[in-house]
This record gives structure tokens, C-alpha cells and sequence, in this order.
């Protein structure tokens, strides 16, 4: 009797384990980041007050990255006023297109894209990398969405000419305005 319920149990486990939804917990940390052209789900919350907060299904891709030299050049024409990257940086460039959806009623919260610190690349030691203070190349993606607007346009980040293997993170509540939801990694390589 008591194999059969150990055997059960160890069945039951095993099933448990075997059912986890891997592209679920894909993007959850840096070393389980998003790779170049998948998309992720996840959620995010739009409100104008801390009561009023709706949560809605966003998804991200990061569609196309262009880094060094290439970039600086990008970056040189976006705006006569843009500076060259930092001694031992080099500008990264990061196409991306959002969607969120709502699921509740009303529905009808703006969701603000590209905030101040809302995608941060990571520096190979995992600390935050400042973003750099340049205009971006058109269309660049800050703007407001509605539920259902798609979003696309560009991003440029600061990483580390070593870095051979940038990330970057979404942070739906950074920047200060009224938002919030799950962080979520991307692959910059």
C-alpha cells in the first residue's frame, strides 16, 4: 500500500513539474531574458489615482537592435544636438512595439511608453545603466496608448563596449506617473 501511494505521489510531481509553462517565466530575470523577436505577455496598470488603477494584457517585442558605430550614426542624424556616447560606451538602439488590451470595463485608461527609467539596459555587472540624454531617430516610441493602439518605434540605450551580451528591462511603473505591473527582461543580442 504504501508504494502505491509513494508512486502516486512521485507521479503526481512529476506531472506537476512537467506541465510548467517555460515561455511563461521567460523574461522573469536577466538570465531568462526575452530573445530578439519573441513576444512577451504580461500586465500592466493604468490609472490616475491609487484607487483607479485598471490592470490590462501588454504585449512587447523587441523587434531590431543596432549597436555601435551603426548606432552612433543613427543617433548623429536623429539630432544635430546629440552627443557621441561616453568614453567606453557605445549607443544601442532598440526597436520595440507594444499593444496593451484591456480586459476590464471601462477600459479606458493611456498608458505612457518610454517614461524616464522605464527601459534600463543592465551593465555587465547588473547594475542599472543610465540612460543617455539624446533625441531618438523617428518614430521614437514615447507616446501615449490607448487599449488596443499598437506602438511601435525606437529606444536608445548607453552599454558597455565589453558587454557583449546586453540586457534590458521594462519597468511599467517607473518614471513616476501613475502606472504600474511586472518588470520583464530583454535580450539585446
Amino acid at each position: 500500500m504504501k508504494s502505491r501511494i509513494f508512486a502516486g505521489l512521485a507521479y503526481l510531481i512529476l506531472s506537476a513539474v512537467v506541465t510548467i509553462d517555460i515561455p511563461a517565466m521567460q523574461g522573469q530575470s536577466p538570465s531568462s531574458a526575452v530573445p530578439i523577436g519573441q513576444t512577451v505577455k504580461t500586465r500592466v496598470e493604468c490609472g490616475t489615482q491609487a484607487g483607479s488603477m485598471e490592470p490590462y494584457d501588454a504585449s512587447i517585442t523587441v523587434l531590431q537592435v543596432v549597436r555601435g558605430k551603426e548606432a552612433w550614426d543613427i543617433v548623429k542624424a536623429a539630432s544635430p544636438s546629440n552627443q557621441p556616447p561616453k568614453a567606453g560606451f557605445e549607443y544601442i538602439l532598440v526597436r520595440v512595439a507594444f499593444e496593451m488590451k484591456a480586459f476590464l470595463v471601462p477600459g479606458n485608461k493611456t498608458f505612457e511608453l518610454a517614461r524616464p527609467k522605464q527601459f534600463v539596459a543592465l551593465a555587465a555587472d547588473g547594475n542599472e545603466q543610465d540612460p543617455p540624454s539624446v533625441t531618438p531617430p523617428k518614430p521614437e516610441l514615447h507616446r501615449t496608448v490607448r487599449s488596443g493602439e499598437p506602438a511601435e518605434g525606437w529606444i536608445v540605450l548607453l552599454v558597455e563596449e565589453t558587454n557583449s551580451k546586453p540586457v534590458m528591462f521594462f519597468d511599467p511603473a517607473a518614471g513616476g506617473a501613475m502606472g504600474g505591473g511586472k518588470i520583464v527582461f530583454f535580450r539585446l543580442y
